[in-house]
């Protein structure tokens, strides 16, 4: 059961690349990036504090080191750049099946 969340990323997702500020690049995996629901945002809203006008819901392998992107640090995907504005690691049992990620358009200034 485990391994299903990593196949779908696999299988439906697409490269991502990890970089640091000056541009160096970290680390790769797949992830899925979609536009997040405004039920998801309200979810996350309280833990990411104001509002932006553009969000995104990703999901990726566990082993993305999304961790060590640090500040001003961005994730690549499908020809955009993102910020990561929270991360999780989702666990099921004991194992780390996969990252629960809130993005944003990296670059984005508050309004």
């Amino acid at each position: 059961m485990t391994e299903t969340f990593g196949w779908v990323i696999r299988t439906y997702g697409q490269k991502a690349v990890c970089h640091r500020e000056d541009g160096s690049e970290i680390g790769r995996g797949m992830a899925i990036v979609r536009p997040m629901t405004e039920l998801t945002w309200q979810m996350t809203a309280g833990a990411l504090g104001s509002s932006w006008t553009d969000r995104y819901l990703g999901l990726a392998e566990p082993e993305l080191p999304v961790d060590q992107i640090g500040l001003g640090g961005w994730l690549s995907w499908g020809g955009e750049n993102y910020e990561i504005m929270s991360a999780q690691s989702i666990r099921v049992g004991d194992k780390i099946t996969h990252l629960w990620l809130a993005l944003r358009p990296a670059g984005e200034i508050a309004p």
